[in-house]
């Protein structure tokens, strides 16, 4: 179907000085509120119109047939309204009806993929997740409002959000290179008959695959890392999820984790960073944490060779093991030491961690692959979790939580997959082309 359009203004401007300013706000008030609501509604009634004929005449519609000997006539208009980035559009749709099965259907409906009820375009609900996001419901209202002209309520786009599977995380395909895991807090909704205070716990899980590329895995609200490590389990079939788990020094984490990779490597940052607050409930002074942390970040400071693997010779990795043996003994000294001093929480904490701090090295040795001895990657992901969870928003559900986190992680960690379940989402297959053929005025 081709045709061409015609978009008529009235302008009327004062003969004394005008705003460009007011010029532009009004031109475009207008054209966001009438014209292209307008021009899209006249463009789904044209079409409306050729897709009735064409079943009347042929007798084929897309989907299921009414019957054998289907024959349609046209029955009647019915009017509908719909949100979308563009404004909200009024029109009106043809039914028919088959002479034979007495089936009504609306032509334009199954030409257009649209649900029985369905009230809103799918690119205006993405506008909305992605606006939501980045900042609280009531602002993303707002902000809609200020920048499209298109009238969401915050419970209506709440609702949107949470009925969206555009947070379903899609399980890797291959073995990863490296987990990564951790936890925030939120301030969640009480709830008084479960007992629920406002506390609320949210755990992440990514991936980093052979090219280093971040994978999500999964974000869990209130859930146990045993929990956790019992569905990720059954999701990977009893196989290894990863070479390496790369995590910090929470309880619990590392050991319930453990089972689904070859071996766990301590984070060098976490570690020389949460030493100062063991030290601190040792009562330790200031200059004093300061001086033990500088002191560890300098024992386990040990980095890989930037060659490649093959091209390191025998020597350099005799002396990268006798480094490794040489720092655990420092490792010793410095909690023998903090013993001494009557810092037993830290000792304790170096010590407990000591096993697991160098075993990217050993990795390396074996397999010539290099992990990530940081997990700075995840530290920045959980910072912008914290920011909308935390900063941003209180009184989350559970459920809510959890939803927005894996939106968030899905967004910064595969772009790529995010842009291509809208583009498969809204149909974006390159069959509908618009030409602006240029402004002129039009007769008097």
């Amino acid at each position: 179907m081709q045709t061409t359009l015609s978009l008529t203004l009235h302008a009327i401007l004062a003969e004394e000085q005008i705003s460009l300013d007011e010029l532009v706000i009004v031109l475009r008030q207008v054209v966001q509120e009438e014209g292209m609501p307008g021009l899209l509604g006249l463009i789904l009634e044209m079409a409306d119109e050729l897709w009735a004929i064409r079943a009347c005449r042929q007798g084929k519609l897309p989907g299921t047939p009414c019957c054998a000997q289907a024959r349609w006539e046209i029955k009647d208009r019915v009017g509908r309204r719909l949100r979308t980035s563009a404004g909200v559009v009024r029109f009106n749709w043809r039914r028919l009806k088959c002479q034979h099965g007495h089936k009504l259907t609306v032509p334009m409906r199954r030409w257009l993929r649209l649900e029985r009820w369905q009230s809103k375009t799918s690119e205006l609900e993405q506008r909305v997740v992605e606006t939501v996001a980045e900042q609280s419901y009531r602002r993303s209202t707002n902000h809609l409002q200020t920048i499209g002209v298109i009238p969401v309520p915050k419970s209506t786009a709440h609702r949107w959000v949470a009925q969206s599977s555009c947070d379903q995380v899609e399980w890797p395909a291959q073995k990863l290179a490296t987990l990564m895991a951790d936890g925030t807090a939120f301030k969640r909704r009480p709830n008084e008959q479960n007992q629920h205070s406002n506390h609320g716990d949210l755990r992440v899980v990514i991936g980093l695959d052979a090219q280093g590329r971040a994978v999500p895995i999964g974000t869990w609200s209130n859930r146990s890392w045993e929990e956790i490590t019992a569905e990720l389990q059954a999701k990977a079939d009893g196989k290894k999820l990863a070479d390496q788990l790369s995590c910090d020094g929470e309880p619990g984490l590392a050991d319930r984790l453990a089972g689904l990779v070859n071996f766990v490597q301590r984070c060098h940052w976490h570690m020389v960073h949460d030493l100062d607050r063991a030290m601190w409930l040792d009562k330790a002074p200031l200059d004093q944490r300061r001086q033990e942390q500088k002191k560890l970040a300098g024992i386990i400071g040990i980095q890989l060779p930037k060659e490649d693997f093959e091209a390191v010779k025998a020597q350099d990795k005799q002396e990268l093991e006798e480094r490794i043996g040489a720092a655990d003994q420092d490792l010793d000294k410095l909690v023998a030491t903090l013993y001494r001093k009557g810092y037993a929480q830290a000792a304790t904490y170096i010590a407990y961690a000591q096993k697991r701090l160098f075993n990217y090295v050993q990795f390396w040795m074996k397999t010539g692959v290099a992990a990530p001895r940081t997990t700075s990657y995840l530290e920045r992901l959980m910072r912008e979790i914290g920011r909308r969870l935390k900063k941003i928003a209180l009184g989350w559900s559970e459920g809510g939580a959890a939803k927005m986190a894996r939106i968030i992680i899905r967004r910064i960690c595969s772009a790529e997959q995010w842009a291509d379940y809208w583009k498969t989402k809204l149909g974006l297959t390159g069959k509908v082309i618009i030409l602006f053929r240029g402004v002129k005025i039009a007769a008097p």
